[in-house]
């Protein structure tokens, strides 16, 4: 049984003023400390205080955190219509903080059947969700289809290889010299794959692409802005760049010949063998790039920077050519800021090929051609719904006249354009008409900087502290009440993890990168005196393994960073369920059941561990999930099934015969395959005289057989 917490009274008083429904309320929430119990009791009050249901608008941030926030409230609600009534009017009591009268009693037994009834139910809601549905409504205004439908992964897949194909054919078309040199360029630097990622990577952001697009791809030259802004002209090249540092200062041929005797002469074998190979090739080379790049690899280290002179020439060196350390750095002066320009005009020259505006207009006219939209369609074209000068203030009024409360969550993660719209909303509640004297419409926000993980998706942590101080500006100046509210006290981890978290970010620089205020991140524990440990491993790192020549041969992975950690942890854990280790606080021994692994994500680090734990019987759970498609026995089932309907497929074939249900070896497969001529892989199984090859022959024609009458489920 678990122990009953006593919480503090200062965070029951601050959960309370951050739940009260008549005051706007901005809250400012670490991990654990409540925030989602906050919102939910936030509704309930509202409820309570007879708002409409439908007046209340709650956007989170997924859906598993809206169907968790609804599941609260109506859990709640029905709970509410079966007690007695003392046990309610104190369980209103301890939300509201006074004694229910016998009418605000019977509202509560009301309230659960009230929501259920409600048109289109309590709004509980993701902003996506939300988004689509005012789209829904005013299609028109919005410019899309009226009955625009959401576009799946698959189709997303399927359009966007329609615009790629479209791309590619149109890059070898009259006319697409601009657009073949782009590709060109990608093709050069990042190869098919790399060209593939980038097409995606443009697709997913082109609504943030589109606006800069529109200021620099329409140039004269086109993206001249871009290079201006990093002092590059458009015309600069490469081989300029490159013909500027030659002859290379301090360095020029007749000084190098002299040094490279010297250097032969005294058997310096560092610049001998470091410097002076690859340098004597760029002296004699024509090619600027070519002489840059060569130069480069002799006088600089791998990293690009120059090499220590006392640790590279040594002392009878430098009593020889008492200049050469000055000369030596103005040579590498020069080669590196030859090489950060040159790196900076292949950055440009990498943009200006990438963003060849051709693939998002494209991918857009497939999509719309189809009226489907994406998720970011839902944000953007309410975004721009709303902002328009004809149709925006007529959306707005209709949708204000149904809300009254916006209660937002997670709002750390929320985008600007997710912040575009809800500004929009919430604006009309403090201004002019809009305020509605004697209704009281508040804003309520709930979220943590520290929290964010939504970057790669556009979420702007640091807007979360910007829209407190501006939507506190404006509900005080309709004189409405605004309240900014901290809760500190973790419900869920104890004193010394949190400690440790704090210890962290003491530094101001390192909590700089996950705060934007200058207040320091403290953490409090409601599980005060709990045990709890810190235990900081070294990192891992890569060691690079020797494939062997023989392909046939197995690579060793066991020295992979995934694998050495999870022997670590599993042997850590084996040590501690041996060693009889008793769990600080209760008197028990640890046994498995007790140990969470938490990991950032399954991969191959999860069934290295499970994998660990087996191997040292440790009884492990929870690694149980998989992509059954991938599964390598699966695979070689979906292999058997190909063979039996279609025989000569000789790739399925050959993977079936290496696996587990025959278990032929490379020689053998390959004394079958190789010599074979027109023949298939099947033949000349058939044709062999090895006993136990044709039996397998025999076997496979038994199962085509088998699939000709039987259905999948009872073939298999």
């Amino acid at each position: 049984m678990k122990p009953v917490r006593v919480i503090p009274e200062a965070t029951r008083i601050a959960q309370a003023r951050a739940s009260d429904p008549r005051q706007s309320v901005w809250v400012s929430a670490n991990a654990g400390s409540g925030k989602t119990h906050v919102l939910a009791q936030r509704v309930i009050r509202l409820l309570l205080d007879d708002v409409d249901p439908g007046r209340i608008l709650c956007l989170t941030y997924t859906r598993a955190a809206a169907a968790n926030m609804s599941g609260r409230v109506f859990s709640t609600l029905s709970a509410w219509t079966i007690l007695a009534d003392d046990e309610l009017a104190a369980r209103i009591e301890a939300i509201d903080g006074e004694r229910p009268s016998a009418k605000r009693l019977a509202l509560a037994r009301k309230l659960f059947a009230r929501a259920l009834e409600t048109p289109g139910g309590l709004k509980i809601q993701t902003i996506h969700a939300f988004c689509e549905a005012v789209l829904h409504q005013f299609p028109l205004e919005a410019n899309i289809a009226a009955h625009f439908q959401m576009i799946d992964p698959l189709m997303e897949q399927a359009l966007f290889a329609a615009a790629r194909r479209e791309l590619l054919t149109g890059a070898v078309g009259a006319g697409a010299e601009p657009l073949l040199q782009a590709f060109a360029t990608v093709l050069q630097r990042g190869g098919e794959a790399g060209l593939d990622d980038l097409l995606e990577e443009i697709v997913r952001n082109r609504d943030g692409l589109r606006g800069f697009l529109d200021a620099v791809a329409a140039d004269d030259p086109p993206f001249r802005l871009l290079f201006e802004e990093f002092g590059v002209e458009p015309d600069e090249t490469a081989a300029r760049i490159a013909e500027a540092v030659w002859p290379l200062p301090g360095f020029d041929p007749d000084y190098f010949a002299g040094f490279a005797q010297a250097c032969a002469a005294l058997s310096a074998n560092r610049a001998l063998d470091g410097i002076v190979p690859d340098t004597a090739r760029g002296m004699a080379e024509a090619d600027p790039e070519r002489r840059l790049a060569l130069l480069s690899s002799g006088l600089l280290k791998k990293d690009g920077e120059p090499y220590s002179p006392n640790w590279v020439f040594a002392k009878a060196l430098v009593a020889r050519l008492p200049d050469l350390p000055d000369r030596y750095a103005a040579a590498c002066g020069a080669l590196v800021a030859a090489n950060e320009r040159l790196a900076l005009l292949r950055m440009l020259d990498n943009t200006r090929a990438a963003l060849t505006d051709w693939l998002v207009g494209r991918y857009e006219q497939l999509k719309a051609g189809r009226g489907f939209l994406d998720f970011n369609d839902l944000i953007t074209r309410t975004v721009r719904l709303l902002a328009r000068q004809d149709a925006g203030p007529w959306v707005l009024y209709k949708l204000d006249k149904g809300i009254d409360h916006i209660l937002l969550d997670e709002a750390q993660d929320t985008s600007p354009d997710q912040w575009a719209v809800v500004r929009s909303l919430a604006d009309e509640f403090f201004a002019g008409k809009g305020s509605r004297d004697g209704i009281g419409r508040t804003l309520f926000a709930v979220g943590d900087e520290k929290q964010s993980i939504y970057s790669f998706q556009g979420a702007a942590p640091e807007a979360f502290a910007a829209s407190s101080h501006a939507f506190a500006a404006k509900v005080r100046a309709a004189r409405r009440g605004f309240e900014h509210i901290r809760l500190n006290l973790s419900f869920r981890s104890t004193e010394d993890v949190l400690g440790a978290v704090d210890r962290v970010f003491a530094d101001a620089e390192v909590r700089r990168g996950v705060s934007f205020g200058d207040d320091r991140i403290e953490h409090g524990a409601v599980r005060a005196g709990a045990p709890g440990y810190v235990d900081l491993w070294p990192t891992i790192g890569a060691d690079a393994v020797e494939e062997p020549d023989d392909w046939t041969q197995p690579i060793d992975h066991a020295t992979a960073p995934e694998v050495r950690l999870a022997e670590r942890i599993a042997a850590t854990i084996h040590g501690w369920i041996a060693g009889g280790e008793i769990i600080e606080g209760t008197g028990k021994r640890l046994s498995a059941g007790d140990v969470l692994v938490l990991v950032r994500k399954r991969g191959s680090f999860v069934n290295a561990l499970a994998k660990s734990l087996k191997d040292r019987h440790v009884a492990v759970a929870g690694a149980d999930r998989l992509t059954l498609a991938a599964h390598i026995a699966v695979k070689d089932l979906i292999a058997l099934g190909h063979v039996a309907l279609q025989p000569h497929d000789d790739l399925s074939l050959a993977a079936l015969l290496r696996s587990p249900v025959f278990g032929l070896s490379e020689e053998i497969l390959f004394a079958l395959a190789h010599g074979r001529g027109d023949a298939s892989l099947l033949d000349a199984l058939g044709r062999s005289q090895e006993l136990d090859i044709a039996a397998a022959a025999d076997q496979l024609c038994r199962w085509a057989d088998e699939a000709a009458f039987r259905r999948p489920f009872e073939f298999y």
